[in-house]
């Protein structure tokens, strides 16, 4: 068995890749990439740090970094794991392959738009439609496993998303009543042949399983089309290289939609190299509108394989559903006037509905409406476990997402200190500072950043700081900077 943490060997690349000689351009260099591992990209978190302060943040670790010509808050670094940094966990940026950049920025979401990602799990695309649409409206995130909507609903609470409805199903079967969207993502299963440069297990599919899961891509693409409002666009994208999993779905639903549905161009991307999608292959042609789509091959733009497709629905007459908001008016609840009373968040909820629901009481955005019909797994940013007769403490989400609004109730760190911290060792609190809290709940900073809630208790050699950051986000943010 090859080694998990090895590109793809030599000579599977050419078992497996061999079938595309005719459209690779170089082929040489094309099965030489595969055998290069992927950069490591992030992109920085728009609302709290601007790209250039991430990249000096990284240079005073030692990290190099190199901002992505295509991408104006993305990173390339020269590191194998930017994720056990801290400042990944203090939500300031997120770990994304560079080619799953392009879907959502052909996808083009903006303020207003209601949109679904049909097949959203670990969810970088969901958060990257969260913030475009500037953490407000509606991002409906499905996934047919509940198991896999665990690690979006970890970045939800580490990027402090607070427009995001996760569901869990059938993305073929979709509610139609949940519509319609103006924009919708299907990001579709694929044979993943553009991930064999990734550090982790790859291996070559057969033509029976190409014919299986295009017939679920295909089932996708129908109901992506059924649930957009009529002049709503979709993005299809996936990571293979396979024509029968890329332009022939296209191309097989386009002629059953009869005009319905037509591929657009995607507007041009300045120092991004793609091909153009095909119009033909092994004697199949396909619409002369799919060369609109865009291919990556990784010789070319030094990222894995990609392929994504920009469609619209015809414009014409659609009534629209109505989908009623969620929670209650945030002034209206009691656990926000807490919070904002005991860490002068200010006006920091305005905008925002609470809701109460499940193990946790959630913010999110007044205007955000959830699907009907689907079954919903979470709304909204976790702020704090379901109000108890003490004083509710804050999430670390919350305190992530609200924390640099803060007056009161807050501990400015040093690095050294915000490394212990985060390691949830005890901190003596130094006399002078804090001087108005003997006991209860506080917010670490680090410089602007917020770290998460700690909790101050007295002791007999003076008071001390006891971090609340949870133990699994702990355990996982190792490094330093």
């Amino acid at each position: 068995m090859r080694d998990p943490d090895q590109p793809v060997d030599r000579r599977d690349a050419e078992r497996a890749f061999g079938r595309y000689r005719s459209i690779a351009g170089d082929f040489a260099a094309f099965t030489e990439a595969l055998h290069t591992p992927l950069p490591r990209v992030v992109w920085a978190h728009p609302e709290r740090i601007e790209r250039a302060e991430l990249a000096r943040r990284f240079a005073e670790a030692g990290i190099a970094s190199t901002p992505l010509a295509w991408d104006e808050s993305a990173l390339s670094l020269e590191t194998d794991r930017p994720g056990k940094h801290w400042a990944h966990w203090a939500g300031l940026f997120h770990v994304q392959e560079a080619a799953s950049l392009l879907p959502v920025r052909a996808l083009d979401p903006r303020p207003g738009h209601r949109v679904l990602d049909l097949c959203a799990a670990p969810g970088g695309k969901t958060a990257r439609i969260a913030l475009a649409l500037k953490n407000r409206g509606t991002v409906v995130a499905n996934d047919r496993s509940v198991e896999r909507l665990a690690a979006l609903s970890v970045t939800i609470a580490r990027l402090g998303l607070m427009n995001v409805t996760c569901t869990s199903g059938d993305g073929t079967a979709y509610p139609l009543e949940a519509g319609p969207f103006d924009r919708v993502l299907v990001d579709a299963p694929c044979s993943a042949e553009g991930n064999a440069r990734k550090n982790a297990a790859w291996r070559a599919h057969d033509e029976a399983f190409r014919a299986s899961i295009s017939g679920t891509q295909r089932a996708l693409l129908r109901r992506a089309a059924l649930l957009c409002r009529p002049g709503g666009r979709i993005v299809y994208s996936t990571c293979t290289f396979a024509p029968e999993e890329n332009e022939a779905v296209i191309d097989a639903v386009l002629r059953e939609q009869s005009g319905a549905l037509r591929v657009i161009p995607i507007p041009e991307i300045a120092g991004l190299a793609s091909s153009p999608g095909l119009t033909e292959w092994e004697g199949a042609r396909f619409a002369p509108e799919l060369a609109h789509a865009l291919r990556l091959w990784p010789h070319r733009s030094g990222t894995g394989g990609f392929f994504v497709a920009l469609l619209e629905r015809a414009a014409g007459e659609a009534e629209a559903a109505l989908h009623a908001p969620v929670g209650i008016d945030a002034s209206e609840s009691a656990t926000l006037r807490h919070f904002t009373s005991a860490f002068g968040l200010g006006d920091a909820f305005f905008g925002l509905r609470y809701l109460s629901e499940g193990r946790y009481a959630r913010v999110v955005a007044a205007d955000h409406a959830p699907p009907a019909g689907a079954r919903v797994v979470s709304t909204g940013l976790p702020i704090s476990r379901k109000p108890t007769s003490d004083a509710p403490k804050l999430s670390t989400a919350g305190a992530l997402a609200f924390g640099r609004h803060a007056t009161s109730r807050v501990i400015e760190l040093d690095r050294e200190s915000a490394y212990a911290f985060q390691a949830r060792e005890p901190l003596a609190i130094p006399p002078g500072v804090l001087a108005d809290v003997e006991r209860g709940y506080v917010l670490a900073r680090l410089g602007p950043h917020p770290l998460g809630c700690g909790r101050v208790r007295a002791s007999e050699a003076g008071r001390v700081l006891e971090s609340e950051i949870p133990v699994s986000w702990s355990q996982t943010a190792t490094g330093r900077w």
